[in-house]
């Protein structure tokens, strides 16, 4: 049966370094109450020693992290336990924060769904989050939660090196290209420019194909769109609620502050 509560948050003095363990790199920031307190770093696996260990140790800070990749969250788990730190695992089967969910379904795009639900002050409508990511995934919920289901393809970068490792004769084209459309053009007169557009075009269309598909059943979505080449879409596709390049950290923060919260309530 769907849930229809939801737990309000109260403020709180806590600080989180919330870690996102992707499949390249490793995304960490302190949060308190659902914002930044420094900035948002990314840095590759190896580099998990660079992290501010001491002054973690020193301010009894929870590291709470999440991602499929084990021995990642092995190495930080370790680490904590030299420094004598707090440490999370989030695990996405003993959750129900989001419901209905399959066995399947990314933790990441759960932790979308956590954060973009807690981004808006009184959601009223479904929540819509586009990660713009390796693959770019579409998750859809309730405002209570229940899980409506989603769709995923891949990410912008991993079309442009699948188009660039076969034997096309076709030109590699660099993502940091990007940075430089200002506009669309679907009458491109290079291969480059065809494949830059290209594949702009089709993840804008992929995006506008899914919210018209879900908004014949569900009606006023906010959209909100995450992941690290979200800024590439961003400034082409307009048609969207909230960008927050930070929100898979915010739902990693949200999930354990709910987690308290609720052990609190019971």
């Amino acid at each position: 049966m769907a849930q229809k509560k939801k737990i309000k948050l109260k403020s709180s003095k806590t600080i989180v370094l919330a870690i996102d363990v992707g499949n390249t790199n490793l995304h960490w920031a302190f949060i308190k109450n659902g914002k930044l307190t420094g900035k948002y770093n990314r840095i590759k696996h190896n580099q998990i020693h660079s992290l501010p260990w001491q002054r973690i140790e020193s301010n009894n800070t929870p590291v709470v992290a999440m991602g499929a990749l084990r021995h990642i969250q092995s190495k930080i788990k370790s680490i904590s336990k030299t420094y004598k730190i707090n440490f999370i695992s989030l695990n996405a089967s003993k959750q129900n924060i989001i419901k209905n969910t399959y066995k399947t379904l990314g933790i990441d795009r759960i932790c979308n769904l956590i954060g973009g639900l807690h981004s808006f002050s009184s959601l009223k409508s479904p929540l819509v989050v586009i990660d713009f990511g390796s693959a770019t995934t579409i998750s859809a919920c309730d405002k209570y939660g229940n899980f409506l289901g989603g769709i995923l393809r891949a990410g912008i970068e991993t079309e442009f090196n699948a188009i660039s490792s076969k034997p096309l004769s076709l030109p590699h084209v660099e993502i940091k290209h990007l940075k430089q459309i200002k506009k669309l053009n679907p009458f491109s007169k290079t291969s480059y420019d065809a494949i830059l557009n290209g594949v702009l075009i089709g993840q804008i269309g992929y995006i506008n194909y899914f919210l018209n598909l879900f908004q014949k059943q569900h009606k006023n979505l906010k959209a909100v769109l995450t992941g690290g080449n979200a800024p590439l879409i961003a400034k082409l596709y307009k048609d969207y609620d909230l960008y927050d390049p930070s929100l898979t950290l915010k739902g990693i923060y949200y999930w354990y502050r709910l987690i308290h919260t609720s052990c609190k309530h019971n």
